[in-house]
């Protein structure tokens, strides 16, 4: 059961990483920067699903050892459970990395422009 709900969640994972890519091939191309923060987002919670399944999947892992119909002396963890580790880190890093480069130039100095107004009496 725990594993078929991480596969769907992995899934899940999968298509966000389709349509954030989509995004940043049309906001290259187009050059419509405005795509590049849902695109951020889309990553980010690609990286949250994944390790929401990875999560799920060694819950279940752990529930099938400590059941009684198995006896299990020794288990560790295959090559596949580090690379969605690494997934995760490089999907929600690059997400909000990407979200900090597509968010709009501070001004200089903003007590500047405020001063610098009218009075509005």
């Amino acid at each position: 059961e725990y594993s078929i709900s991480a596969a769907a969640i992995a899934i899940f994972s999968v298509g966000f990483v389709i349509i954030g890519t989509i995004c940043v091939l049309l906001s290259f191309r187009k050059k419509r920067d405005y795509l590049l923060k849902p695109a951020s987002m889309f990553y980010t919670f690609a990286g949250l699903c994944i390790i929401i399944s990875v999560e799920v999947m060694r819950q279940s892992v752990k529930r099938m050892i400590d059941s009684k119909e198995t006896a299990w002396i020794k288990y560790s963890y295959s090559w596949s459970f580090a690379c969605a580790c690494a997934s995760f880190v490089l999907l929600f890093v690059c997400g909000i990395a990407l979200l900090l480069i597509a968010l709009p130039r501070f001004p200089q100095n903003p007590w500047e422009t405020c001063m610098d107004a009218e009075p509005e009496h």
